[in-house]
């Protein structure tokens, strides 16, 4: 019993502690202001950049897709 005690306190305390940690503090859009440069996967198999539409609008859409 004694042994099992302890296990729930150190895992509590991780817990806590894991939960207390600072969070990494969000990189927030401003309206107006210029994207980063990225570059990712199309749905065709190949790589589409931002840089690719420099001067054009820019709709993103992001889709999780199944499998």
């Amino acid at each position: 019993m004694n042994r099992t005690l302890y296990a729930i306190l150190v895992v509590m305390v991780v817990l806590i502690v894991t939960g207390c940690a600072p969070q990494p503090t969000p990189i927030s859009a401003i309206v107006g202001s210029s994207a980063p440069a990225f570059t990712l996967d199309d749905a065709l198999g190949g790589q589409t950049s931002l840089t690719d539409y420099q001067g054009a609008p820019v709709l993103l859409f992001f889709h999780m897709a199944v499998g």
